[in-house]
């Protein structure tokens, strides 16, 4: 089968590799979409430099083939795939905890741009009523309904959110949805496809952070600070979401950084403010049930997120308007028909 890895800077290799073997509690899944994420062009632009690293993990697809054991999937169902599964034997899981899992089952160390992906059958989502482009969304939308769930978001709160990316744009509108009374998002001025999206998602004010100062303005939005604060922009934001933060404020962070990694702040300062700071990391997936109940009602529509789409020989033309394209670009999805 084809399957698509990929090499610094941006260089794509679509292999010919085996089709996986699926174990008696397995599913054999044929993909038919999958999601082109920031973590695919981190790996793109950062981290694939020894050795070429397996791309994709956003992908749906149609029950191939199942392994003995399992009864509760048939050959022909679409289903939506979790990348990580909590294992439900560990200390955490068996505790109720299963966001701590220590021991999930991982899809994504195998590539999911590919023809044929081994599951197991505690990581399926059957679902209708949707293409398989839309049912991608499912997957971004489970993180950022972590990001806001973590928060607590009280009704009538003031927010912040940092980061216009696909993920930033859902928690605009999870929060907006969750009786948030004001949301400021923070973008770059070149990100017009994603400017225009948060506005009619129902950001109150977009602050272009190349072009504005984010405190002096959330200063004036809010002078009494923010409630909370969701960063979805990269670990040397964070000192800005807890000087625009109210006392009391709880500020969330789901973004990475493999270059600059390292802030530093005013711990008193942190303390003073009764400030909390939490980490959200949606491994293992949870929450899927809810988000394809949302797309599939267009609660969260994937008509306004999806801005591209590309045939899988045209990876490397998708991955290039992930990455360059801060204009149109909000998210690309890639399906596995081929020009050949």
């Amino acid at each position: 089968m084809r399957a698509a890895y990929v090499r610094v800077p941006f260089e794509v290799e679509f292999r010919d590799i085996p089709i996986p073997e699926i174990a008696p509690d397995d599913v054999l899944v044929r993909v038919e979409a999958c999601g082109i994420c920031g973590t695919d062009l981190h790996f793109a632009r950062d981290l694939a430099k020894d050795e070429a690293m397996p791309l994709g993990h956003e992908f749906v697809g149609v029950v191939e083939k199942v392994g003995t054991n399992v009864t509760d999937h048939a050959p022909g169902e679409r289903v939506v795939v979790e990348n990580h599964t909590a294992c439900g034997v560990c200390e955490a899981c068996k505790n109720g905890t299963p966001v701590y899992c220590t021991n999930p089952d991982i899809v994504m160390n195998q590539p999911c741009l590919a023809e044929f992906v081994r599951a197991p059958r505690t990581a399926l989502h059957r679902y209708d009523g949707m293409t398989p482009s839309a049912a991608v969304l499912a997957e971004p939308l489970t993180v950022a309904l972590d990001v806001v769930e973590e928060a607590g978001l009280p009704i009538g709160s003031d927010v912040a959110v940092f980061g216009a990316g696909p993920i930033g744009l859902m928690v605009l509108k999870l929060a907006k949805m969750k009786g948030a009374r004001k949301v400021l998002l923070t973008a770059r001025s070149h990100s017009k496809a994603r400017i225009a999206l948060a506005k009619k998602l129902g950001a109150n004010r977009v602050v272009e952070v190349d072009k504005e100062d984010l405190v002096e303005v959330a200063r004036r939005e809010f002078p009494a600070g923010v409630e909370r604060v969701f960063v979805t922009a990269p670990p040397v934001t964070i000192p800005s979401a807890f000087e625009i933060a109210r006392f009391g404020a709880t500020i969330v962070f789901n973004g990475i950084s493999f270059e600059n990694s390292m802030i530093s702040f005013d711990a008193n300062d942190f303390h003073f403010k009764r400030l909390q700071l939490h980490a959200t990391h949606s491994i293992p997936n949870l929450r899927f049930p809810i988000a394809l109940d949302l797309v599939k009602s267009k609660a969260v529509d994937p008509d306004l997120f999806i801005s591209h789409t590309f045939a899988f020989d045209d990876l490397p033309e998708a991955l290039r308007i992930a990455e360059n394209d801060k204009e149109r670009a909000v998210k690309v999805v890639v399906t596995m028909a081929s020009n050949r």
